[in-house]
């Protein structure tokens, strides 16, 4: 028996990578591109002595309509019709983030339809649980299986190499860190409108890392050469699409503020306690939460007009505040591998295979 991992979008791979770190497997792509992606993206990531190019994981190439020779277990990061001989084989839905971007804002995705073909569906947080309630689905609770995010762990291993970090990637380490990671137009992204605005200013006193979107990501090479043109420093991008290197953890790791609008990483940067300041974008697509699973209700609010300098000064003011904020509002966001009824998602699949 086998476990495989698929995804729409190399980026989304990143939540495998913990499980292929301790299980082996294989990678499917439904693409000859995303085949060379990968081979480009995860070179040097193989862990079980795999003979494969540039040292990645194993991969092979499938459409979702072919799956039904697969024997094991299929984890999917994609909300994806999968075709398997559900004798053979089982299917996971793993999400890959935990925004609050409401599941098939396009009618013609057949949104329902996708997550009730699953055998079981991995929620790492509550609020994964409130997004698929909010569509009205009637899921047996015994697929709905609570579990960790093993990637947490990811971010406290590069923690303590925050400055060897760093100094690869010629960071300066005497100047704070701001990490500005924007979401794309399916969330009403802001690097557009923001990029040039916060790259000048805040390169005045900080270093600025710029994480695009992984739709974004082809912006990266223009927008810095247009920077550079301009004279500005103390500014570095971060490709989601490199994985092995670029990893979100390993930026979290380094950054000392975290500056998004509607995108995932502004919930899984409370495991860093770290300030944390949201674009106002009036993005209305959003699922609400309550209080305490909101993070607009709990961070610093930026908007067209207002000093980005006076703002960042401001989350570094209140550090202790929003430390003691975030440590209690990240155990109430994400379950934790201590709290009753909590999978060990690990054994979850091994159980399975």
């Amino acid at each position: 028996m086998n476990i495989y991992y698929y995804a729409n979008q190399i980026y989304q791979l990143s939540y495998a990578m913990p499980f292929y770190n301790q299980l082996g497997g294989t990678f499917i792509v439904n693409s000859i591109s995303k085949y060379f992606r990968f081979k480009r993206h995860l070179g040097g990531l193989a862990a079980f002595s795999e003979k494969t190019l540039f040292n990645t994981p194993s991969i092979i190439v499938k459409k979702e309509k072919d799956f039904f020779d697969l024997k094991g277990v299929v984890l999917s990061f994609s909300n994806s019709f999968i075709n398997v001989d559900k004798s053979k084989c089982k299917i996971i839905f793993h999400e890959h983030g935990a925004s609050d971007k409401r599941f098939g804002s396009n009618p013609k995705a057949n949104t329902k339809e996708k997550l009730l073909n699953f055998d079981y569906i991995f929620l790492m947080s509550p609020k994964n649980l409130i997004k698929i309630n909010a569509l009205n689905l009637q899921i047996p609770k015994e697929k709905l299986i609570k579990i960790y995010n093993q990637r947490f762990e990811v971010y406290k291993k590069n923690l303590r190499n925050k400055y060897g970090i760093l100094k690869k990637r010629n960071i300066n380490p005497n100047r704070k860190t701001v990490l500005y990671a924007p979401t794309w137009r399916f969330g009403s992204g802001s690097l557009h409108k923001y990029f040039f605005y916060f790259a000048k200013e805040i390169t005045k006193k900080y270093n600025l890392i710029v994480r695009p979107h992984f739709h974004d990501s082809n912006y990266i090479i223009p927008y810095s050469i247009k920077a550079k043109l301009a004279g500005i420093k103390n500014l570095y991008f971060s490709n989601p699409s490199y994985i092995s290197k670029y990893d979100t953890m390993i930026d979290f790791a380094i950054s000392d503020i975290l500056i998004s609008d509607t995108s995932a990483v502004l919930y899984e940067y409370l495991v860093t306690k770290n300030p944390i300041i949201i674009v106002d974008v009036n993005y209305k697509k959003l699922v609400k939460m309550p209080k305490d699973l909101d993070i607009m209700q709990n961070a610093l609010i930026f908007r067209k007009g207002e000093d980005i300098l006076q703002i960042i000064e401001a989350g570094f003011n209140k550090k202790e505040y929003f430390k003691n904020r975030y440590t209690k509002m990240f155990t109430e966001t994400f379950y934790l591998p201590d709290q009753e009824g909590i999978k060990n998602p690990i054994s979850f699949v091994k159980d399975l295979l």
